[in-house]
């Protein structure tokens, strides 16, 4: 059975937009950039550790809301925590930018309406899903709006 929360990451990532998790699908394969295996699958943060990305499978701020029963980090009493400020900040990746504002919206708009907005948002108009940092879709070759264009990416 589909779990209806399977792409929320605590963090407030969309776990639908990640290489990682793309790069598990046949449509999905030239994300792969040699870093795994073509038998690697990546279940989104939720999923069993076989299927975690390794990054995912240690992060600090997953195991901290699952410890504590949250279905995301926007439902602590101490968010935004040191943890998450310093995620959001991490500089080698700009798709943690928006994760404080993701987890207010999710906490403000219901998480159900937050994973419907971003659905869409990482799907191209063709109906193709994407990553967060691809710049042309790769079954129409539509331009994308994604992390890349960031001015501090060096687009627009």
């Amino acid at each position: 059975m589909e779990r209806p929360f399977r792409l929320l990451g605590f963090c407030g990532l969309y776990c639908g937009a990640c290489n990682h998790y793309r790069s598990s699908f046949t449509d999905g394969t030239h994300l792969l950039y040699g870093e795994y295996p073509e038998t690697f699958t990546c279940r989104g943060c939720r999923g069993e550790t076989e299927f975690l990305h390794q990054g995912c499978d240690v992060c600090g701020i997953r195991l901290c809301a699952e410890g504590r029963g949250f279905l995301h980090c926007g439902q602590c009493d101490v968010f935004p925590c040191e943890k998450i400020v310093e995620f959001q900040h991490d500089v080698r990746h700009q798709h943690h930018l928006d994760v404080v504002d993701n987890l207010r919206e999710m906490k403000m708009n219901g998480p159900e309406a937050w994973l419907g907005a971003q659905n869409k948002r990482w799907t191209c108009d063709c109906g193709m899903p994407y990553s967060w940092y691809e710049v042309r879709c790769s079954r129409c070759g539509a331009g994308l709006i994604s992390y890349a264009d960031r001015p501090e990416n060096g687009g627009k």
